[in-house]
């Protein structure tokens, strides 16, 4: 239980039974997405429990077996991954603005003219790597093995 709790540092706030239910408690930034993650885990709900400008304080509650206290757990480490990978990517984008900035400034006109980002990153899928909606084996497996979870 440890390792688990010691995962979600810091935003693991409580994690308590109530009745046949157990209900984990993390206190995130009130602009992370958690909803959309949660609705794909059928047997979870939440509430949630308090909001400021800062942080909301979200319980995932289900029944309070070994699978339910391994659906909480994992629906809140996807909720924290997915939110501190989008705050990394901000990031990076970020830099990479600035970074074609200086780009813009010293290049000519004609050699930035034959930028196509799209093509090489967007559209077509040529760095080999597998879009989301094209799935993968390790993937499957994951969400057999949580079936809890929907597809």
């Amino acid at each position: 239980m440890y390792e688990n709790i010691k995962v979600l540092r810091p935003y693991f706030y409580s994690l308590r039974e109530v009745g046949n239910n157990v209900s984990l408690d993390i206190k995130i930034p009130v602009n992370w997405k958690y909803e959309d993650i949660v609705k794909l885990y059928q047997s979870l709900e939440f509430k949630i429990q308090d909001k400021n400008e800062k942080f909301t304080l979200v319980s995932l509650i289900t029944i309070g077996t070994q699978d339910g206290y391994d659906v909480v757990f994992a629906c809140s480490n996807e909720i924290v991954n997915v939110n501190k990978e989008e705050e990394e990517k901000q990031i990076l984008f970020k830099q990479k603005v600035k970074e074609l900035q200086e780009l813009f400034k010293k290049e000519s006109l004609d050699k930035l003219k034959d930028i196509n980002f799209l093509e090489e990153y967007g559209q077509e899928n040529t760095t080999g790597i597998r879009m989301v909606e094209q799935g993968n084996e390790e993937g499957r497996r994951l969400e057999t093995k949580n079936c809890q979870r929907m597809e």
